[in-house]
């Protein structure tokens, strides 16, 4: 089902939680008003949606691009800015809800030479555990969640970007540590991150088969 909302305009949602109850708040979360703000246009495609803002900004620029937001148990998160196709594609979209949510959206760009698609992380691990991580993350968009070894490693950008490590401990999960950039392989020896899930976390520097 596609759902098309046109002309809405929508006073800016916290930063904190990182999700809203509504596709259109949770996009709006995740950027900063520099004029009224208004929800252009609103696609749906299961548990997608695309939202394109005006009025807002994002990394110290006006976002000029649809906002992907994914919904979850807890509600509606936005995961991807889709200025480039690869932030569509990587997150299994048939072609069907891809031309669904990119309808009357502006068009994203190629992947650089070089880049595909692949290379770009998504969520892996059981799902409820992988949800409660999304759940706990605060970067403005969360595009992927790793659980393996009862640690768990999120992804986030549009204030700057970086990583965010957790430990799942008497059935909740914790905050480690993370920040800008990506974290690397002190990072996992000094909170006791077992090898064995070094390379499913894609630890730069981790000494991993290719």
């Amino acid at each position: 089902m596609m759902l098309i909302a046109a002309g809405i305009a929508i006073v800016l949602a916290s930063q904190n939680p990182s999700y809203a109850a509504t596709p259109q708040k949770a996009a709006l979360g995740a950027l900063y008003p520099v004029r009224p703000t208004v929800v252009v246009r609103t696609n749906v495609a299961g548990r997608y949606a695309t939202v394109l803002i005006r009025g807002a900004m994002l990394e110290g620029a006006p976002i000029d691009a649809a906002i992907l937001v994914e919904r979850f148990s807890f509600g509606w998160q936005p995961i991807e800015v889709v200025n480039f196709v690869c932030r569509l594609r990587t997150h299994g979209l048939s072609l069907r809800d891809q031309q669904r949510l990119m309808l009357g959206m502006p068009s994203p760009l190629p992947p650089p030479p070089g880049r595909v698609c692949s290379d770009d992380p998504t969520d892996a691990g059981p799902v409820p555990q992988v949800e409660a991580v999304r759940r706990l993350m605060q970067g403005p968009l969360t595009p992927a969640v790793t659980v393996a070894g009862g640690y768990a490693l999120g992804h986030w950008y549009g204030a700057g970007g970086g990583q965010s490590l957790f430990q799942l401990g008497a059935g909740t999960w914790r905050r480690l540590t993370g920040g800008g950039g990506a974290l690397g392989v002190a990072a996992m020896r000094r909170y006791h991150v077992p090898q064995s899930v070094w390379c499913t976390f894609r630890i730069y520097g981790a000494p991993c088969k290719v």
